[in-house]
């Protein structure tokens, strides 16, 4: 009886199914495909002294010049070792956190999780200026400081942040809490017993850890590895403030230098040119990543047999554990913060000192309540990163579900569009986007704050449809199937079966993707206009226009702030489910 309800279900509802699963994708296509097929007309038509929206000869010079240079060669180089360093020290940097905030008994765990998220709050340009006057060879307060208690005489170093290894650090000190976010939710949901079973046969429990936890994760891990290292070819803010000045270049900042160049027009073919090699690797990326999934179900965890995780005991560890967490904030935190508090109370940006705290001020901070554009950024901002939070994860959970779950042709083509999205360099696609509605005009969204949601909506999918296809992998079918075997609709198998159990990922991914659409600067600068300016992009405004540092440190503590106000009303939301 039961296997001819789950049948007759079948039957009836495959044109809903089929329509869902079409709506979705033709909202996917519409947000991914028109900026990628304007990168790809840019990258073949003459475009150094023209847009990519006017006419010009179709030509592959651009694709000739890219590969002919010996520097596009070097970049590649530059590019490989930064994402790669990055993304491996992150990796194994987060899944240390989360098992310790997940799977042991270390104090203090809600608390833990939120200090980690700090860092997000930090826009990338303000951490690189903090940590380059924090560790500039010659006038950084660690340098100095190093050096006196060192006994050194030499006038420079002996930590040189202006670095290839000075900038995988930075940016592995702010990627690390994204990954925690993407990758917490499936350590969550693991079934212990699967650990108990290999511990019983006599294997210890740091081997068993390795044998059975980490493979059974695989797919959210390499989901995650897969995403980051596309996004660290694609990060621009941190290698430009740490690289360019020291001659150091990836493909990111090149990308950048060709359509903001300092003199000239800008070549946006060229720069295109230089997006679509990023835009292969990543097709060639998520290809692997799906083969190494194509069986989703020898992943699944959660099953319909109860189960009740029980917390390792660290023992004394603990304190080593809670000591290795306090000495990470403290990099990625502590001191970013501490040089964001100075820099708000000094007039003019100068290195701490004992003569300069007597010019400290709290004027920055009045200045930004009496300024009428910063409360106008401020509400564009709350709308735009709540929309954005709120819709990419409600669109990215269908998304994955139907990737994961459904068995006709094409539901491969909603997770394959919003992953090769990703290779677009983000400068790129603010560009595309921004020609995509000029093109346009009849859509009257340029100019207005829903171009941004559009533009922050698509960059964000990729993210959330790793995270939410991870979770989804992890649910074993059999918990749905019972629920329609007992004559449960699909609507409500879903409200009340699947979605509750993918609440904890859900919930982690919302606060990824507020806290970063709160932040984001790139789009936002390239897509501005008087009536959609949002924080970001006035931090940015703010810093070239005046160099006013003051202002940016004090715009960026507020950011920090509502960040964290978020992060702690999103665990406390997970908290009242009995997630904890």
């Amino acid at each position: 009886m039961g296997s001819y309800s789950v049948r007759s279900w079948s039957r009836k509802t495959f044109t809903s199914e089929k329509l869902l699963f079409v709506s979705v994708t033709l909202v996917i296509v519409y947000l991914t495909l028109p900026p990628l097929a304007m990168l790809f007309l840019s990258s073949v038509k003459s475009t150094a002294d023209k847009l990519p929206i006017e006419p010009a000869p179709w030509t592959l010079s651009n694709y000739h010049q890219v590969l002919a240079d010996s520097e596009t060669y070097v970049l590649l180089q530059n590019s490989l070792i930064y994402a790669s360093g990055v993304v491996a020290l992150s990796l194994a940097i987060a899944i240390v956190l989360v098992w310790l905030i997940e799977r042991t008994d270390l104090p203090y765990r809600n608390l833990v999780f939120t200090l980690i998220l700090i860092p997000l709050a930090i826009p990338g340009l303000i951490k690189a200026i903090g940590w380059s006057l924090l560790a500039n060879p010659r006038v950084g307060v660690l340098n100095v400081v190093m050096r006196t208690w060192l006994g050194i005489t030499a006038d420079t170093g002996p930590v040189n942040i202006y670095s290839l290894g000075g900038i995988i650090f930075v940016s592995t000190l702010s990627m690390v809490p994204s990954v925690v976010l993407m990758i917490s939710g499936c350590f969550r949901n693991f079934d212990p017993a699967l650990e108990e079973a290999g511990e019983t046969c006599g294997v210890s429990r740091l081997r068993t850890q390795v044998l059975v936890t980490l493979p059974l994760l695989r797919p959210a891990l390499l989901g995650a590895l897969i995403y980051y290292f596309a996004n660290a070819l694609d990060d621009f803010q941190i290698p430009a403030v740490l690289g360019l000045s020291a001659g150091i270049r990836v493909f990111s900042t090149k990308i950048f230098l060709a359509t903001t160049p300092t003199y000239g027009l800008p070549d946006y073919g060229l720069a295109s040119a230089y997006a679509m090699l990023l835009f292969v690797l990543a097709a060639l990326l998520i290809l692997f990543y799906r083969r190494t999934v194509r069986k989703p179900e020898q992943f699944a965890v959660v099953t319909g047999r109860g189960y009740q995780a029980r917390p390792i005991a660290l023992g004394k560890w603990k304190y080593a554990a809670l000591a290795g967490i306090a000495f990470y904030l403290v990099l990625a935190a502590v001191f970013p913060l501490m040089i964001l508090l100075w820099v708000s109370m000094q007039p003019f940006l100068s290195v701490p000192s004992l003569s300069a705290l007597g010019r400290s001020t709290a004027a920055a901070y009045v200045a930004l309540l009496e300024m009428e554009k910063f409360r106008a950024a401020a509400l564009n901002t709350l709308i735009v990163s709540v929309t954005v939070a709120t819709g990419v994860m409600l669109l990215s959970t269908v998304s994955a579900w139907i990737s994961v779950r459904s068995r006709f042709w094409g539901n491969w083509i909603p997770d394959f569009l919003t992953f090769v999205n990703s290779a677009v360099p983000t400068v790129v696609f603010g560009l595309a986007l921004m020609f995509v509605y000029l093109s346009f005009p009849f859509l009257s969204l340029y100019g207005t704050i829903w171009i941004l949601v559009i533009a922050l909506l698509t960059r964000y999918i990729t993210y959330t449809t790793r995270l939410m296809g991870g979770a989804v992998t992890q649910i074993h079918r059999e918990l749905e199937e019972a629920a329609l075997a007992s004559g449960a609709s699909k609507s409500s198998t879903f409200l009340r079966v699947t979605l509750p159990l993918l609440l904890p990922s859900f919930v982690n991914g919302w606060l990824w993707v507020i806290i970063h659409a709160l932040r984001e600067a790139t789009i936002a600068i390239l897509l501005m206009t008087p009536g959609n300016v949002v924080l970001a992009a006035l931090i940015w405004e703010k810093y070239q226009e005046a160099g006013d540092h003051s202002l940016v440190a004090a715009m960026s503590l507020l950011l920090t702030a509502a960040s964290l106000l978020l992060t702690f009303l999103g665990r406390r939301a997970l908290a009242l489910y009995g997630v904890h």
